[in-house]
């Protein structure tokens, strides 16, 4: 069976068709802006939203395209691991998708890096679940700010650079952000190694997650539609 999975960001909304643990058609759109370009839409959709306030655009946008059964991802519903987080209900959708799916296809303990506007860390234990995570500004937050809070600095994007030492603005903010990243999350898997011991297992998924990992030492999968495929499973078990 064909699932139309989404995750409705602050920013964006990723969206594909998931089935027998894949996912097809994947398309990226604005959040405010609800649309559909798919050949054929599933009757069903499994929605991650952490934009409350779009969330009936959306429903009126596959009531249009015949999607006819919602399932809104929270707390409440069968994730396939279990949650000890002291307030649940603060768990964003999206990182429950992402626990999910981590601790189905590497197992626990497992950490998963998401890199998106914010850059978060959801941890997995083998005994107790979904424990909770750590919350990073994202490089999108970090650019923009750069950028809104001195008159010099320009908007930048993350572009690929082998220097270590910028020949231009915007390759030194470019390369301070791509280190000085790539530090922080090495310092903040290191301390969680610690947590949880050798058998720490990582993944990363975002669409920054390739521009800070690559050459990373360290044994990360990357996945870009790890939290999809986790909507995805979370509609079997539901």
């Amino acid at each position: 069976m064909k699932t139309l999975v989404l995750d409705v960001g602050n920013t964006s909304t990723s969206l594909g068709v998931y089935s027998n643990g894949r996912v097809s058609s994947v398309q990226r759109t604005e959040s405010l802006k609800p649309a559909l370009t798919l050949k054929t839409v599933p009757e069903r959709a499994v929605i991650a939203s952490v934009k409350p306030g779009v969330n009936a655009r959306w429903r009126r946008c596959l009531k249009e395209q015949g999607v006819t059964d919602i399932l809104w991802v929270d707390r409440t519903v069968d994730l396939g691991v279990s949650v000890s987080y002291p307030k649940p209900e603060n768990i964003g959708a999206d990182r429950l998708a992402n626990a999910c799916e981590a601790a189905a296809t590497c197992g626990a303990p497992v950490v998963v890096c998401d890199f998106g506007t914010a850059l978060t860390f959801d941890i997995v234990k083998k005994n107790e679940g979904y424990v909770g995570g750590i919350i990073c500004p994202g490089l999108p937050l970090m650019f923009d700010y750069l950028a809104e809070k001195t008159e010099l600095l320009p908007h930048i994007q993350p572009v690929k650079t082998s220097r270590v030492i910028g020949k231009s603005t915007a390759e030194a903010m470019r390369i301070g952000a791509r280190i000085g990243y790539r530090g922080m999350v090495r310092e903040i898997l290191g301390d969680l190694k610690k947590e949880l011991g050798r058998g720490m297992k990582v993944c990363a998924t975002g669409g920054f997650a390739k521009w800070v990992l690559e050459d990373f030492n360290g044994a990360i999968s990357i996945d870009p539609n790890l939290t999809l495929k986790g909507l995805g499973r979370i509609g079997q078990l539901n």
